[in-house]
């Protein structure tokens, strides 16, 4: 009897840490694009971790799937893996979700637009006509506005 209370206790005990590796939770197989107000381009990424816009295209590097966090929500993207996460230098870029405040993004909604302000550095997530990525002091410009469209996968 004692040894099943030492193995169920470190069981559970396993199943607790491990659930602490895992960043959030997400509907599983449901994903967003978010389009830039301003420019009408979607956020995309890449495997080296650069963060950017293009010509909506439907393809995988532009699929995120938000995952709620304390603080917050993170966007990890749907064919890297890799979550959005920003610096006090204004970069926005991709990197392994780590469960950091640097990539936690508070939500603001604005009717069918969103706002992403980083937990850490208080800046909106910003693009620009040359398709940069990048965050500024929030403003509540169209540059700083992404509309979502939700879909599976």
């Amino acid at each position: 009897m004692r040894i099943r209370t030492l193995v169920t206790g470190a069981l559970l005990g396993a199943a607790v840490a491990v659930s602490q590796l895992i960043p959030g939770t997400a509907l599983a197989g449901t994903f967003n694009t978010y389009t830039n107000l301003a420019t009408g381009f979607c956020l995309d990424s890449n495997g080296q971790g650069r963060v950017y816009t293009l010509g909506c295209n439907g393809g995988s590097f532009q699929k995120w799937i938000l995952h709620r966090v304390d603080g917050g929500y993170t966007l990890r993207n749907l064919a890297t893996g890799f979550c959005l996460d920003s610096n006090t230098e204004g970069r926005a870029y991709t990197l392994g979700c780590n469960g950091g405040n640097y990539q936690v993004w508070q939500r603001e909604v604005h009717g069918s637009q969103r706002t992403w302000r980083n937990l850490s550095t208080g800046f909106c997530l910003d693009s620009n006509t040359d398709g940069k990525v990048y965050t500024l002091g929030c403003n509540g410009g169209s540059y700083q506005r992404w509309t979502p469209a939700s879909g599976t996968y």
